[in-house]
């Protein structure tokens, strides 16, 4: 017999095909209801000098605006019309990132979906800020930068304690204390750069940094943009250990130099030259070229590039994006796109700006 007080979950098979389906809509942001709101967010991520950059809107946010109409052509459109460019790239993809659905007054919902689209930088385009200024906790290449963290877990670590009874410690902070140990590498636990968004997770809710998330004006983000960047983080560096890249992040020819600092750049830890070069050459993505770099002092270092079948498999996992160029979208201004809701017209007042994307009949 079932014990009182516990609920046996019945399984979906067992269940009338009505309950089912009205389970699953209370829930499921695919399932869309009345009042929902859908909001899409790029985070465009590149590599400079073998750092990644983020494209922001200049106003302490992320390019973003609500999505009209539902479907894969429409999302896809719109991404292209928020990531306007100077310069035409030969790859951009776009990768969904988790899902965010909050509860409206009204009873509707807004969705948030966010994706990663990595790409390349162009030299004078403007928006674009190095992670690492916005996230410092995250860059633990240099000495000053482990020194920086260490003091920011000690005083995440102090907070803690003030709490702390005569008694000592309680397990609930003892159990803190071990978690902030494993983000920040505290207490001989090695660095994890897959836990960005952890280690965002704790900082916000201990209100560090102090930031308030206003717009300032020169590229930084604020709070609700920071988390988006943190999930970023994390997706790309995962995948990292088994030396996989994104392809449209690097350049069509690389040196193993090359690779292993945009490796190091996104991971933001120094790694081993030697083992990075034995598992890069190893790996099974990258093949010789037969050509050679003339861009290093001393012995010409041989050029790489990601196999064909690495470079299919990679559009195949994503989106792939055709971004407008800023030049084509004044050649073809007309009054009616000049009078109707644009992406790059002026922000409204909650930060989330309106478009009305095309579809793929527009074209």
């Amino acid at each position: 017999m079932e014990a009182s007080g516990i609920r046996r979950r019945v399984p979906q098979a067992l269940l009338p095909r009505d309950k089912v389906a009205r389970r699953h809509s209370r829930d499921d942001p695919s399932i869309m209801r009345e009042g929902d709101r859908i909001i899409i967010i790029a985070v465009p991520i590149a590599l400079s000098a073998g750092e990644p950059h983020v494209m922001t809107d200049t106003h302490g946010g992320l390019p973003n605006a609500v999505l009209e109409k539902t479907g894969e052509g429409n999302i896809r459109a719109t991404l292209e019309a928020l990531l306007v460019r100077k310069q035409r790239f030969p790859t951009a993809c776009a990768e969904q990132l988790p899902v965010r659905v909050t509860q409206t007054e009204g009873g509707g919902r807004m969705i948030e979906i966010p994706y990663l689209v990595t790409t390349r930088m162009g030299s004078g385009e403007p928006g674009w800020v190095s992670c690492y200024d916005i996230m410092p906790w995250e860059d633990r290449r240099s000495e000053a930068d482990v020194e920086r963290i260490s003091d920011l877990a000690a005083q995440l670590v102090n907070d803690s304690l003030q709490s702390a009874t005569a008694s000592g410690l309680t397990p609930e902070q003892l159990l803190h204390r071990r978690r902030l140990g494993v983000l920040f590498s505290g207490e001989g636990w090695s660095w994890r750069p897959e836990l960005a968004t952890e280690r965002w997770t704790v900082l916000d809710q201990a209100g560090l940094p102090e930031t308030d998330g206003a717009a300032s004006g020169d590229g930084s983000l604020g709070r609700p943009f920071r988390g988006w960047l943190a999930s970023t983080l994390c997706h790309l560096r995962r995948p990292l250990k088994s030396l996989s890249l994104p392809v449209e992040l690097m350049p069509d020819r690389f040196t193993i130099p090359q690779f292993q600092a945009a490796a190091e750049g996104v991971l933001g830890q120094v790694l081993d030259k030697q083992v990075f070069r034995r598992n890069a050459i190893n790996c099974g993505f990258l093949e010789d070229t037969g050509g050679h770099s003339d861009e290093i002092v001393g012995r010409p270092a041989k050029l790489f590039r990601f196999k064909i079948d690495v470079a299919v498999a990679r559009s195949m996992q994503s989106v792939p994006l055709v971004l407008p160029l800023a030049g084509d979208l004044a050649r073809y201004e007309t009054i009616e796109t000049l009078l109707s809701p644009v992406v790059t017209g002026p922000e409204k007042p909650d930060g989330i700006q309106r478009s009305a994307p095309r579809t793929e009949n527009d074209d």
